[in-house]
């Protein structure tokens, strides 16, 4: 009887305290803002850059498409991702977010059906990897 009582009470306990560990082990506390919003394509944003007569194009980060919604302008959104852009600055980073590169900015303007966003990486070296995370957007 007593055996009975005490893995009736254990299972109890297990079914109570497992959630709160599947929780703790999520790897991302927050999703990336993007992913609240409908991304329809994005492609690789290069600028070209001039040196004497010549010039070259070179990868400086993502350019996403979102797709417009109700009520959302571009201003909004421009803020929205700046507001984001601001919180991560903490020791909290999301893995794979095309935003959670070190010194990145971003630029929204209105395209077409949608918005365009621009996220430009400051340093040449990390825009391979601003697109990489932006593409992982696109599904």
């Amino acid at each position: 009887m007593f055996a009975r009582k005490l893995i009736a009470i254990s299972a109890l306990a297990i079914t109570t305290i497992a959630p709160t560990f599947a929780f703790a082990a999520s790897p991302d506390a927050a999703p990336c803002i993007l992913r609240d919003h409908r991304v329809t394509g994005v492609k690789p944003y290069k600028v070209t850059e001039h040196a004497g007569r010549g010039s070259t194009q070179r990868l400086r980060g993502a350019e996403v498409f979102v797709q417009a919604e109700k009520g959302l302008t571009a201003e909004w959104l421009q803020l929205a991702l700046t507001r984001h852009l601001a919180e991560m600055q903490g020791p909290a980073g999301m893995r794979d977010c095309a935003f959670d590169v070190n010194d990145v900015t971003l630029r929204v303007d209105s395209a077409g059906t949608g918005f365009s966003v621009k996220i430009i990486a400051k340093e040449p070296g990390k825009a391979a990897e601003v697109l990489r995370r932006a593409q992982l957007l696109v599904g």
